[in-house]
């Protein structure tokens, strides 16, 4: 293999051995620390490949040593990652600093090899960028797999021996550092093999609610199984014996799995749950659970004889748990008309013509001190469209019941539900004739503030004899009622009777304005921008502030040479490029995550397209004749600032139309869309590099760190924008930034002296190309079918127990 075969190649596994990584360390700081730390994982990966690409520009390479060089940041970085599989699996108890910066440095070792390399081949940065990007493309694949598999410490061993194999593939003899390299890689693997966290002392110092679980000084619990996936890690944890098992998500979001002895009047005190209530009433025909975890809810509807039940799970691991303890819980989720589906509620409703009497989303329950670890994840759960959509699919006499958190939220369903009747042409006020609030069990009836309440709407007003059944049947299993139209009012709700749904929103001290799919952040109750994204807003700021400036301290870096560009100017295009990409990549993953219904599609499926597209595009425009003058680029900026935007208004109409279509063409739908996309997101930043490097050598590493810095700042405004004003306004905010970039290098650029393109000798290498993306597809396509995403196997049928009559309160005969 040639020499610059190896580099391509080399570049291409270490970024997929870094975003692979980054993947790995996604999921476990997901279950190590709450949402917001994994936020940072992110920015910190891109920070840590902007810093290496700073100390790059102190490595200069003699004559025919930059392979060597490569080779051993390459088998550093393996190294690395090694130690931070052995450090994370080991010693999760360190302060989060010292965690953070093991995690870090393989990023920063990735950051050196990548800039060395487009510095020093900056002529071929075109064909280098694709096989960066598409190596990316592949180890995302690599990553989920391999998650699924070995679990995330598992997944950030596989990273490190793809980066040892990158720096390998350089490394020209040298056995000893591969060796070394080679041991600590197998030190760590089986370091991952033995555990992946160490729990019992990672208990007393975690602030998560299973650890406090297995903290607790009272029937402290012991986890009896783990489960690891792409979606999330999953734990049963035994802390009430011959009661039930309770079932956490990420260590956070939990459930519980009942003990079921085969009579169900041995599980009558459930009658006094507020999550039972709703099974009592309606035509008790057929039920739709969405999110019914460890299977409480189905466990109710089976109580209360309902005749078909169909429960839709997100976490596929859950499942099979409660499956396989059968036996325990009395095989609820293999019963005759029992029916588990694997998927997004939301998504999983909006492609059904079925109607229901009961649609039902339960309690994932948490302390509300917990909650702002989901403050940062979208939740189109909750949104004004979701709720209309549950409501349209409600049979006549049927209802919506939520379980919600705490009195903020309840107060944000309502603003939500009263924006839908306002959408509808009716008075926001009315929704109230709709609506019941139920206490939840423990609440204390005296406080103005409910306490995990239950609500119940219906499409049609309550009658009052409805209400008067409802409040016999709260006064005879011990729940008492928050809210009933006519009979029991509260002041929380005045503000909506008397002035509207603006005074009603005003009136709370919490953020509870109406949730829609654009701004689909339910649980971010806080009015303003979250004070941790403000933090992280002006930390990256001030980082890019620091990078972009801090070479223009140096003459050279401020001047141009005669006929050429000063390279500030290609400093601050390739900032304006890295934000851009940034905005416009996090736009479209949350746009794709409600049309695939599914976590795991959307990072294996959107962000794959995205990658590999991007990578095409950069192969592309190596051959694109605008793109070998500085003006041409800036106006190809420019065009793809107009692409994108016209893009999102084009990609709302064709998702919304094709939900309801299967699960393969809609992943081929996603394929079709995003790689042309990404095609044109791809070709700005090679040719920046090429042109650049092409005047001046030594600013290569300073464009790398100034587009990686700015990607994080990207990053943040995304979500930040996101929240405050909604997801098409991140759109519009990357569109302008790729524009006001390429004007500034267009008006700057225009007389300056481009490059030559790339000869017909190239051809070879670009089918050479053109087989490489096939076979990443193809690769795609197997993980893909081994992710399972298809639907659970049906229930077994098993026949059901008699429902006992004594379940039944004697109010509502």
């Amino acid at each position: 293999m040639s020499g610059d075969r190896r580099l391509q190649v080399g570049v291409g596994l270490l970024s997929a051995a870094v975003i692979g990584y980054e993947i790995g360390l996604t999921r476990l700081f997901s279950f190590l620390q709450h949402y917001h730390y994994t936020f940072l994982v992110v920015s910190g990966a891109v920070c840590g490949l902007g810093l290496g690409a700073a100390l790059s520009a102190a490595i200069r390479p003699g004559g025919g040593e930059l392979h060597r060089h490569l080779a051993r940041w390459g088998l550093l970085c393996g190294c690395a990652m090694a130690m931070g599989a052995l450090v994370l699996a080991q010693w999760p108890r360190l302060p989060l600093a010292v965690l953070g910066g093991v995690a870090g440095l393989p990023f920063v070792a990735a950051g050196v090899y990548l800039a060395l390399a487009f510095r020093y081949r900056s002529e071929e940065s075109s064909r280098l960028y694709f096989w960066d990007l598409v190596g990316a493309g592949l180890g995302i694949l690599c990553a989920v797999v391999a998650i699924e598999w070995a679990g995330a410490p598992g997944g950030l061993v596989l990273a490190g021996f793809l980066a040892w194999t990158a720096g390998s593939a350089l490394a020209d003899g040298r056995t000893v550092e591969r060796m070394v390299a080679l041991a600590l890689l197998v030190i760590a693997a089986v370091s991952a093999g033995r555990e992946a966290v160490a729990l019992d002392g990672l208990a007393a110092a975690a602030d998560k609610p299973m650890f406090r679980a297995l903290a607790a000084e009272h029937n402290p619990g012991a986890v009896v199984e783990t489960r690891w996936s792409a979606f999330a890690r999953t734990d049963v944890v035994d802390r009430t014996g011959d009661t039930g098992l309770n079932l956490y998500v990420d260590g956070g979001a939990g459930s519980y799995m009942f003990k079921y002895p085969g009579d169900y009047r041995r599980l009558f005190f459930l009658r006094g749950e507020a999550a039972f209530f709703p099974y009592y009433f309606g035509g008790r025909e057929r039920a739709l659970i969405i999110g019914p975890g460890g299977g409480a809810d189905v466990l109710y509807a089976l109580m209360t004889g309902w005749k078909h039940i169909e429960a839709v799970e997100i976490n596929p691991e859950i499942v099979e748990l409660v499956r396989e303890r059968g036996d325990y819980n009395g095989h609820i989720y293999d019963l005759e008309d029992v029916a588990i589906h694997i998927g997004d509620g939301r998504n999983y409703l909006e492609r059904s013509e079925r109607r229901y009497d009961l649609i039902a989303l339960p309690l994932v329950y948490a302390e509300a001190a917990d909650l702002v670890g989901y403050a940062l994840a979208e939740n189109y759960l909750f949104t004004r469209e979701a709720f209309a959509s549950y409501l349209d699919h409600l049979d006549d006499g049927g209802r919506l019941a939520l379980v919600v958190h705490n009195h903020a939220l309840m107060l944000r369903v309502v603003a939500t539900l009263a924006d839908l009747w306002r959408e509808r042409g009716l008075e926001s006020a009315r929704l109230l004739d709709h609506l019941v609030v139920v206490n939840g069990t423990r609440a204390d009836p005296g406080r103005e503030a409910a306490y995990r309440p239950l609500l119940l709407v219906q499409n049609k007003p309550y009658t009052a004899y409805q209400l008067g059944k409802l409040r016999k049947a709260m006064d005879e299993v011990g729940l008492h009622a928050y809210f009933l139209p006519g009979l029991h009012r509260r002041a929380a709700f005045a503000p909506l009777y008397e002035r509207g749904l603006a005074a009603f929103v005003a009136a709370s001290d919490s953020d509870v304005s109406p949730v829609t799919d654009d701004r689909p952040f339910f649980y971010d109750a806080t009015p303003g921008l979250d004070p941790k994204l403000g933090r992280l807003l002006l930390a990256a700021a001030v980082l890019c502030a620091l990078v972009l400036l801090a070479p223009l301290a140096s003459p050279r870096m401020r001047q141009g040479g005669a006929g050429e560009l000063p390279p500030w100017l290609w400093a601050l295009f390739a900032a304006g490029l890295g934000a851009g990409f940034m905005l416009v990549e996090i736009h479209l993953l949350q746009r794709c995550g409600l049309f695939l219904g599914y976590p795991a599609l959307t990072l294996s499926v959107a962000l794959f397209a995205l990658l590999v597209g991007t990578g095409v595009g950069s192969l592309l425009g190596s051959r694109l004749a605008l793109l070998a003058r500085p003006a041409g680029i800036g106006l190809v900026a420019i065009g793809v600032g107009a692409v994108c935007l016209l893009y999102g208004f084009l990609l709302d109409g064709i998702l919304d139309g094709a939900l309801a279509w299967s699960l393969a063409v809609r992943v081929g739908l996603t394929l079709v869309l995003v790689v042309p996309l990404g095609a044109v997101l791809g070709f700005c930043f090679p040719a920046c590099l090429r042109l650049g490097g092409r005047q001046r050598e030594s600013i290569v590493p300073w464009l790398w760190s100034v587009n990686g810095f700015f990607s994080v700042l990207g990053s943040v405004a995304a979500v930040s924008l996101g929240m405050e004003w909604g997801a098409r306004s991140v759109l519009v905010a990357g569109a302008v930034v790729y524009a006001l970039a390429g004007g500034l290098l267009y008006g700057f650029g225009r007389g300056a002296p481009g490059v030559d393109l790339p000869t017909a000798k190239d051809g070879r290498a670009d089918r050479s190309a053109a087989l490489l993306v096939l076979a990443v597809v193809v690769c795609w396509f197997v993980a893909f079918v081994a992710l399972g995403a298809a639907d659970v196997e049906p229930s077994a049928g098993r026949s059901r127990p008699a429902v006992a009559a004594e379940v039944w309160p004697r109010a509502l005969f």
